[in-house]
Parts: structure tokens; sequence; C-alpha cells
């Protein structure tokens, strides 16, 4: 691929810049405010709903704004957690950083190809993404965790228990009406429901 092409395949148009500067002031928002952590009773003490924003900006205006607003989640979470990630990785800088910040690029970019192959059938679409996006996240950062033997196997069920359900419910119940809205407002807007 030539660098004329590559440097035209990742344009961002207006539209898109506006999107990722939205949903990242919102996921900021949601970072330093209570609205971002639901209070639950296991090790990890409140299921999230950070990943939000990555997932509608990802369905929104494409993969890389997802991941755009996945990183703006990212250095939040890290500025403010970034003690928590350290002690759950065993003290490894590069482990923590790599929990902290890869699962969050990655998930506006899941939920836009998990929407994508089922764009004739938009709720079905979202809620996918959304479950998709949500599990990103979520088995992302513990999968990264317990993978490089950081974090013990005995808090998954704990924590898969209780944040996965509440995680998940508020993926549906924000990513379905979300897209319903923005799909009345322009099909054409929507980078997933895109032919």
């Amino acid at each position: 691929m030539s660098s004329k092409s590559l440097s035209h395949s990742v344009r961002l148009s207006t539209h898109d810049l506006a999107v990722a500067g939205v949903f990242g002031a919102l996921a900021i928002v949601l970072a330093f405010t209570p609205l971002g952590l639901i209070p639950v009773p296991n090790p990890s003490k409140a299921a999230t709903s950070l990943h939000l924003p990555a997932i509608i900006a990802g369905i929104l205006s494409g993969p890389i704004v997802g991941a755009l607003v996945g990183l703006v989640l990212a250095v939040s979470t890290w500025y403010l957690y970034s003690t928590a990630f350290i002690t759950f990785a065993g003290g490894n800088l590069l482990v923590a950083l790599t929990a902290a910040f890869l699962p969050r690029l990655l998930i506006g970019v899941t939920a836009y190809y998990a929407f994508r192959p089922l764009r004739k059938w938009p709720s079905l679409a979202a809620a996918v993404a959304g479950l998709v996006g949500t599990l990103t996240n979520t088995f992302g950062v513990l999968g990264i965790l317990i993978f490089l033997g950081t974090l013990p196997v005995a808090l998954l069920a704990p924590v898969f228990s209780m944040n996965v359900p509440i995680e998940v419910a508020l993926a549906l119940v924000v990513t379905i009406p979300t897209v319903a809205v923005l799909r009345a407002r322009g099909r054409g807007r929507v980078a997933a429901l895109r032919d």
C-alpha cells in the first residue's frame, strides 16, 4: 500500500473528529464522576459504564474513532487507577500498561466490527456490538492480568458473576436506543450502517 493511499484511508472527517471529541469528553466525565462506576460487592468493588462511549463512537464513526475514544478512556483510568493496575500486575509496569491500554483501545474497534455483519438488523447489531465491546473491556483487562500470571484465577468468578451482567445490561440499555436514534437522524452518518 503506498503512503498516499494509506494517508487517504485514515483521514478523519470533521464529523469524525467531533464524535471523537464529544465521546472522549463523555468518557472523561464518566471516569471522573460516580456515573462511571457502579458499586458491587466483589474484589473490583465496581462495575463500569466507562466503556460505553467507545462502543457508541466505534459504531457511529468507525474503528479509528472508537480507538481514539478508547485511548481517552485508557488515559483517564490510568490517571485515576494506575496504582491499582500496577498492584494487580504484581508491580510489573509493562503488564499494567498493557492491561490498562490495549483492551480499551480495542473496545470501539471490536464493537464496530461486531456491528457491521449484522447491520441489516440494527437492533440486533447494536446489542451484539454492546456485548462484544463490553466483553472486550472486561475479558481484555482481566485476561491479560491472568494470562501473564499476575492476577489469581480465583478472582474471576466473583468479578465476572457481578460485573459482567451489570456491564452487559448497561451496554444493551444504552447502545440499542442510541443506535435507533442515530439511524433516525440519518443513515449516512452512522459508519457501521454504511454499505
